[in-house]
C-alpha cells in the first residue's frame, strides 16, 4: 500500500478491471450470504467495501465479515462507515494480508489505477454516531492522497447520489469542492451511507454510485476499461 506522496497517474491496463462494490450491510448476515454468492457468481478482480459493517456492535462481526471478503476476490479494499467504532480500524490493520487493504486516510495501485479513500461521514441528525465529524476539513486527508483515478468513500459529495429525502442533501461540500478542484478528475467515486440515494450518475468526466444498502440485498458492479466506466446496481 502506498502511504507516501501520490505518485503520478499511469496508463490504465489494457484488461478491463471488475470492481464488486458493497456498503451499509449493519449487521445484516442474510446480507452477507447474498453478496458472497454474488462474488462467486461474478468473479470479481476485486472487492470494495464502503463500511457501516454494523451498526455501533459488535465487532465480532465485523471481524467475521473481513474474514470472508478476503476470501472473495484478490484484492479487497475497505473503508469504515460513521456507524462503525473507531476499534474497527485497528481491525481493518489486524486483517490487512492475503489483498486486503484498508483505504481509509490511505491510497493503493490496483492494475494500473489508483485508489483513495476515505471513511466516516460528516455530521448526521443523531450527532453522536462513532466517525462522523463535522463538514469542514473533512477532506483534507483524502487530499494528500490525490490525484487517484478512484475515490472510496462512505460519505457522498454534495450533489451527488446524496438525497436522503425530498430537498434533504447529505452529501459533504468539502469532499465536493475537492473534486472541483481536481484536473483530472477522477473516473469513479464511490460512496454509500444514505440508503434512499442508491444508483448511479455521470457528471464532469466522473461516474459517482452508490451500490445501496447490503441490509437490503443491494449492492454494484463496476467495470474500469480503457478510461470508461460501466456500472450497475445489482439486487435491491
Amino acid at each position: 500500500m502506498d502511504r507516501q506522496a501520490p505518485e503520478s497517474l499511469g496508463p490504465p491496463q489494457d484488461a478491463a478491471v471488475q470492481l464488486l462494490v458493497g456498503s451499509d450491510l449493519h449487521n445484516s448476515r442474510p446480507g452477507l450470504e447474498w453478496f458472497c454468492n454474488l462474488a462467486e457468481e461474478l468473479r470479481p478482480d476485486a472487492i470494495v467495501f464502503l463500511g457501516d459493517f454494523i451498526t455501533r456492535q459488535p465487532l465480532s462481526f465485523t471481524r467475521e465479515v473481513l474474514a470472508t471478503l478476503r476470501m472473495l476476490a484478490s484484492a479487497c479494499f475497505v473503508v469504515p462507515g460513521n456507524m462503525d467504532p473507531r476499534e474497527t480500524l485497528v481491525e481493518f490493520d489486524i486483517a490487512a494480508f492475503d489483498g486486503l487493504v484498508n483505504l481509509h486516510k490511505h491510497a493503493a495501485p490496483f492494475r494500473g489505477y489508483r485508489f483513495a479513500g476515505l471513511g466516516g461521514s460528516i455530521t448526521t441528525p443523531m450527532g453522536d454516531t462513532p466517525l462522523e465529524a463535522v463538514d469542514e476539513g473533512l477532506a483534507e486527508p483524502l487530499r494528500a492522497l490525490l490525484p487517484a483515478d478512484v475515490w472510496v468513500l462512505h460519505s457522498p459529495l454534495r450533489g451527488f447520489r446524496d438525497r436522503a429525502g425530498p430537498g434533504i442533501a447529505a452529501g459533504s461540500a468539502s469532499l465536493r469542492a475537492l473534486w472541483e478542484e481536481q484536473d483530472p478528475r477522477p473516473l469513479l467515486v464511490l460512496s454509500g451511507h444514505i440508503h434512499e440515494a442508491t444508483g448511479q450518475e455521470a457528471f464532469g468526466g466522473t461516474t459517482f454510485l452508490n451500490p445501496g444498502p447490503l441490509a437490503v440485498r443491494s449492492a454494484a458492479r463496476a467495470v474500469l476499461h480503457a478510461g470508461s466506466v460501466q456500472a450497475e446496481v445489482l439486487g435491491g
